[in-house]
């Protein structure tokens, strides 16, 4: 029974610790395959983000481009007749407006002039050479540009077309602009993710100083404003201001809870032509359906794992007991009995005696047989 008892712990114990360790590393497996599906959506959110801002400043673009090339446009332009360009191209503005999402398109005049804006036509006559790069790298070289820009209006996706007369000469520029709230909406209709876009406090009140609502505490984040958000009220609570201010933000993505759910975070930097950073947008996306499946993955790898521990140990001690305990225990009866030189009894029930037990009860018998013989021989000389 010793030998039972000591092999059976020291198989179960060798069951336990390869099971233990199979487990280990399959576990690890799929937390590492989870980590790489997160790591990819990472990249998948910020690809969407991008792509979205990179659409819409492609179809600001080719509209200010269409605009520019209009013959009444540059005959009016060339002109400079600023009533009948805002008689003339206000149905298309509000065409452009209601259904496209444009909220801004305004003529320029060298060296960096607001000339006419079709959102706001009494407000011309403006210097823009402190706000407006985008334009005012148009009117220096005449090649079209789009990027991110604020204006007085606020922050947008803008194309800027230079506008060129009917002899070929330059006269100035013209730019459509679409605001990031229909793009935020979009992403989040599409895609299901809640984001939310910040702008530099300083930078935005120097080219838009009369967005009251928006300058506002609840807003405020660091040297950062929320300008636009599809739940303020979750993604404030996703990111905080040192985040925001650090530049490792835009190549470190990371995973942050908040009442229980995980979110993937995901910050795009927002820059104008000239690569100064203007903002950024922060993206959430729902990481719960990853960790659940993770969770299931594990909980059945824990439930299979200790069934198959149960069920082999089963087997282990079945065996032991059955083709070596109970074998060794007769076998161990019948030689003490030879040795003592009581009578030898046969093994008459040799099923499971395998491999070298079958040979040590062929010995055995053996040896029976020859303790017989003498026996029988000491039984014949003392009868004589």
């Amino acid at each position: 029974m010793g030998f039972q008892r000591k092999s059976a712990v020291t198989l179960v114990t060798c069951l336990l610790v390869a099971f233990a360790g199979t487990a280990g590393l399959t576990s690890r497996l799929f937390i590492e395959n989870t980590e790489k599906a997160e790591t990819s959506q990472y990249e998948l959110v910020k690809k969407i983000v991008e792509f979205n801002i990179s659409g819409l400043e492609t179809r600001a673009l080719a509209r200010a481009e269409l605009v520019a090339s209009m013959p009444a446009v540059k005959t009016m332009f060339a002109a400079r007749d600023r009533d009948a360009m805002a008689s003339g191209l206000k149905e298309m503005f509000t065409i452009q407006k209601e259904k496209f999402g444009v909220d801004q398109a305004q003529f320029h005049v060298p060296p960096g002039t607001s000339f006419l804006r079709l959102h706001n036509p009494t407000q011309f006559g403006d210097d823009l050479s402190a706000t407006r790069p985008i334009v005012m790298a148009v009117l220096g070289d005449f090649v079209a540009r789009k990027g991110m820009s604020i204006s007085r209006s606020g922050p947008g996706v803008f194309g800027v077309s230079p506008v060129f007369g009917h002899d070929g000469k330059p006269i100035g520029s013209f730019e459509i602009g679409g605001d990031f709230g229909p793009v935020l909406d979009g992403v989040k209709r599409a895609y299901g993710l809640e984001l939310v876009m910040f702008m530099d406090e300083e930078r935005l009140k120097a080219a838009a100083p009369n967005l009251k609502d928006v300058y506002t505490e609840r807003n405020r984040m660091g040297r950062f404003v929320k300008y636009k958000s599809t739940n303020w009220d979750l993604m404030q609570n996703l990111v905080t201001d040192a985040e925001l201010s650090s530049p490792a933000i835009e190549n470190e993505p990371f995973t942050r809870e908040f009442q229980g759910t995980p979110y993937g975070v995901v910050a795009v930097p927002l820059r104008n032509p000239a690569g100064d950073l203007l903002g950024m947008i922060i993206a959430a996306k729902d990481f719960s359906p990853t960790r659940a499946t993770l969770g299931q993955s594990m909980t059945w790898l824990a439930v299979y794992a200790v069934f198959a521990f149960v069920l082999m140990a089963g087997v282990v001690i079945v065996i032991l007991r059955g083709a070596v305990a109970r074998p060794l225990a007769i076998l161990n009866q019948r030689f003490a009995a030879l040795v003592a030189g009581g009578p030898a009894e046969p093994i008459e029930d040799t099923d499971g005696f395998y491999g070298e037990i079958g040979d040590l009860a062929e010995h055995y018998e053996r040896l029976r047989g020859r303790a017989d013989s003498q026996q029988r021989q000491r039984a014949r000389e003392g009868a004589l």
